[in-house]
C-alpha cells in the first residue's frame, strides 16, 4: 500500500505541469463562486423602498428606519433608499403610520391646528406665516420649468392707526432656467400677492439663484442677462439665414456669422403735447344801456351814486311855436343814449399728458457675414440675390450683409476615410470579441482538453494491493474412491445426513 504522502506529492507534481492559463481561469471561477456564495449567505436581497425623495424627506425616512431597527442601503447618491426584501412591507406600514415622508405643508398646518391654547399670538402668527410660505413654495415648484423655490414674507404687525400701517413685502428665490424664470416671474409675483392680504404685486421681488431679478420687469438687467439676450438674437438670426440658404446651396455649403448690437438703455419719458384745437369751457356776457335827459335820472352802472332821484318841480310846457332863444321854431330837446357790452370767455387747451417707458432692450444693428461654397453655386443663383434675400429677412433698423463665395477646402483623405472611421467602433468590438473567443478556445479549452485526455486519473487514486491467486497442484482421489467402493452403505448414510442438514 502506497503512503499518502507519496500520493500527495504525485498530485502536486501533476498539477504543477498544468499551464498558467488554466490556473488563472480556475482562480477567477473560484473567486466568482465565492462572491456569489457570500452574497447568498450574507443576508436577504435589498429592494427599493423610496426613490427620488427630497433631501429633507429622505433624512426623515432614514431617521425613522434607524429608530425602527430596519437596515437600509443608499444608492444613486442617496436618491434611492433600499431595505431588505422581507422587511419591505413592515417598513412601509410603520412609515405610513408615522406619516413619513410627510409633506412639510401638511405638517406646518397640522402644527398650527394642534397648537395649545397657551400659545401666544406671536407664536400662532409665526406658525401661520411659515405654513403660508411652505404652501406658496409648493405651488411655485409645481409650475413648469421651476425646479425649487423659497418664499420669504415680511408681514408687519397691525398698528392702531391705518395711516401708519406699513405695507407687507415678499421675496421669492427660484431655481430655473433663464427662459422659464423670465416667463414665470410675473405669474409668481401675482400668486404671492394674491395669497397675502394687502400685498401688491409690485412689492414682490422674484430672483433666480444666479442673481438675476426677473420681477419687477422694470429693473435694470445685469451683464449676464444682456449677454444671454444678445446670444439669443444672434442664434435666431443665424437660424433664419440657414433656413434661407439650405434650399439654395444645400446644407454644409455655407458658413454664417452674426453679430448683433443691442441697446440696453432704459428711459422713462414724461411727455406733454399741445394740440391746435381749443374748446370754450366758460363764457359770461354782460350788457348795459344808459339814456340822458332833463327828466331822466343819470347814473353809471355799478357806481356808488346810484340812488333814487330827488323831488323835482314840474315846468309848464311851452306853447307850440315858442322855444328857447337858441332853439328853432319846431326844435325838441335832445335825448342822449349809451350802451355797453362785456364778454368773458375761458378756453380749454388741447393738452395730452403721456408717460413713455422704453423696452428693456432694442436692436440697433445686425451684421451678417456668409461664406458660400463656390462649387455649390449654380447659374441661377448669384451673390447679389443671396445678399438681397438675407437683407430682406430682417426688419431691424440697420442690417449689413456681406456674402463671399470661395471653394471649401477639405482633405480628401478625411472625406474618403469618413465611412471607415464611422465603422471602426462596431468592427473593433467585433474583432475584440472574436479574439477573446479564439483565446478562450485555443488558449484554454483545447489545451485543457488535451491535457485531460492524456492525464491518467487512476494514477492519482490510491491503489489497493490484491493478493495473488494460489495455484494448487491437482489432488489424487484414487484412495478415496476405493474406500467408498468398499463401504457403500456408509457413503449413502453420509449423503443422507448432509441433505437433511441443508434443507
Amino acid at each position: 500500500m502506497a503512503d499518502w504522502r507519496q500520493i500527495l506529492a504525485r498530485v502536486v507534481q501533476n498539477l504543477a505541469a498544468l499551464p498558467k492559463l488554466f490556473w488563472a481561469v480556475g482562480v477567477a471561477i473560484l473567486a466568482s463562486l465565492g462572491v456569489v456564495l457570500w452574497l447568498e449567505l450574507a443576508g436577504p436581497p435589498y429592494v427599493v423602498l423610496n426613490e427620488g425623495l427630497a433631501p429633507a424627506d429622505g433624512g426623515k425616512v432614514i431617521a425613522q428606519l434607524q429608530k425602527l431597527g430596519i437596515p437600509y442601503q443608499l444608492q444613486a447618491a442617496g436618491n434611492i433608499i433600499m431595505v431588505p426584501a422581507p422587511q419591505l412591507a413592515q417598513a412601509r406600514l410603520q412609515l405610513g403610520q408615522l406619516q413619513v415622508p410627510g409633506s412639510d405643508v401638511q405638517t406646518a398646518w397640522s402644527q398650527l391646528e394642534n397648537a395649545p391654547m397657551t400659545a401666544s399670538d406671536l407664536a400662532q402668527s409665526t406658525m401661520a406665516q411659515q405654513a403660508l410660505q411652505l404652501s406658496l413654495q409648493q405651488s411655485i415648484q409645481s409650475m413648469s420649468g421651476i425646479h425649487s423655490a423659497q418664499v420669504f414674507l415680511a408681514l408687519p404687525q397691525d398698528t392702531p392707526f391705518l395711516a401708519d400701517q406699513p405695507k407687507p413685502a415678499a421675496s421669492v428665490v427660484i431655481e430655473a432656467d433663464q427662459a422659464a424664470a423670465q416667463s414665470q416671474g410675473e405669474a409668481i409675483a401675482n400668486l404671492v400677492a394674491g395669497a397675502v392680504p394687502g400685498l401688491a404685486a409690485g412689492e414682490v421681488t422674484v430672483e433666480t439663484t444666479a442673481g438675476v431679478t426677473v420681477f419687477p420687469a422694470g429693473d435694470a438687467t445685469n451683464a449676464g442677462t444682456q449677454l444671454q439676450t444678445t446670444a439669443q438674437i444672434e442664434a435666431d438670426a443665424a437660424a433664419r439665414v440657414a433656413a434661407l440658404l439650405i434650399p439654395l446651396v444645400g446644407a454644409g455649403n455655407f458658413q454664417t456669422d452674426v453679430s448683433a448690437n443691442l441697446d440696453f438703455t432704459q428711459e422713462h419719458i414724461h411727455q406733454i403735447t399741445y394740440g391746435p384745437g381749443h374748446l370754450v369751457s366758460h363764457q359770461v356776457l354782460s350788457q348795459s344801456m344808459q339814456m340822458d335827459g332833463s327828466s331822466l335820472a343819470m347814473g353809471i352802472p355799478g357806481a356808488l351814486s346810484n340812488e333814487p332821484p330827488s323831488a323835482t318841480t314840474a315846468t309848464p310846457s311851452q306853447p307850440a311855436g315858442t322855444g328857447d332863444a337858441g332853439g328853432g321854431k319846431n326844435s325838441k330837446p335832445a335825448l342822449p343814449k349809451q350802451s355797453s357790452s362785456n364778454t368773458d370767455q375761458t378756453y380749454a387747451i388741447d393738452e395730452s399728458d403721456a408717460d413713455i417707458i422704453n423696452p428693456d432692450w432694442a436692436v440697433k444693428s445686425v451684421a451678417v457675414s456668409v461664406v458660400l461654397n463656390k462649387a455649390s453655386l449654380t447659374g441661377s443663383v448669384t451673390l447679389d440675390q443671396v445678399k438681397a434675400a438675407i437683407s430682406g429677412a430682417f426688419a431691424y433698423p440697420n442690417v449689413s450683409v456681406n456674402v463671399l463665395a470661395a471653394l471649401f477646402q477639405a482633405p480628401p483623405s478625411q472625406l474618403a476615410a469618413a465611412p471607415f472611421i464611422a465603422a471602426v467602433p462596431p468592427l473593433a468590438q467585433a474583432v475584440l470579441e472574436m479574439m477573446a473567443a479564439a483565446a478562450l478556445l485555443f488558449g484554454f479549452a483545447v489545451p485543457a482538453g488535451k491535457r485531460l485526455a492524456a492525464l491518467n486519473i487512476q494514477a492519482y487514486l490510491p491503489v489497493q494491493p490484491r493478493a495473488l491467486p494460489v495455484v494448487l497442484p491437482p489432488r489424487d482421489f484414487s484412495d478415496l474412491r476405493e474406500q467408498a467402493a468398499d463401504n457403500i452403505p456408509g457413503v449413502a448414510r453420509l449423503l443422507q445426513n448432509w441433505a437433511e442438514d441443508n434443507e
